[in-house]
């Protein structure tokens, strides 16, 4: 008797412990994942945010579709502008919408911070919570397991992209508690880790 209650003990203690994570729903099957940047405008993720020039109101770019990038990214987040490859007024504007929104330095000019985050926006769309699920129900295959997210894409400290799920327990939820069995770390290329609740 005196084993299964230093079982129980852990558990109890993970369910006490408090998370605000809101659930998410994920067909069995693989999501599969497609750039929704245009094909002309793809080479300029290739090159990583700290090799980005820095662009301010009446910049081309260094390759010439660097603008054109920015403006297609603030118009999928909500901040529509004509995708022209010009970056005037109208840019300006919406970038410091853009910044604002990202809690950035809020002055128009597209360098490390915003070029991060513009790239962050594009990470988010490509590997979606719902992949993230699918993942971690594909990994731990057990029925009575539920998965929740808070929808916070993080990235290591290698760049890796990933979301941190809670699993519950539909058996013990039922049974009047919160249900919480562990939480793990899903990566974008389908690797489950568990790992600690993220604070």
């Amino acid at each position: 008797m005196k084993k299964k209650w230093l079982a129980v003990i852990p558990a109890v203690a993970l369910v006490a412990s408090p998370l605000s994570i809101q659930p998410a729903s994920a067909s069995s099957e693989q999501i599969e994942q497609e750039s929704d940047v245009p094909s002309e405008l793809e080479s300029v993720l290739n090159i990583a945010p700290e090799h980005q020039p820095t662009l301010t109101q009446g910049s081309t770019g260094t390759y010439g579709n660097e603008v054109d990038f920015v403006q297609f990214t603030i118009s999928q987040a909500g901040f529509e502008t004509e995708v022209d490859g010009v970056f005037g007024k109208d840019t300006d504007e919406k970038v410091k919408k853009f910044q604002a929104e990202h809690d950035l330095t809020v002055d128009g000019v597209v360098g490390l911070n915003t070029w991060t985050a513009l790239f962050s926006e594009h990470s988010e769309q490509s590997f979606p919570v719902e992949s993230a699920i699918s993942y971690a129900e594909e990994a731990l295959d057990n029925d009575d397991l539920i998965f929740s997210s808070n929808g916070v894409l993080h990235e290591d400290s290698e760049g890796n992209a990933y979301y941190s799920l809670r699993a519950q327990s539909q058996g013990l939820i039922d049974g009047g508690g919160t249900g919480t069995v562990g939480y793990y770390d899903v990566y974008e290329n389908g690797d489950v880790v568990e790992s600690e609740p993220q604070s």
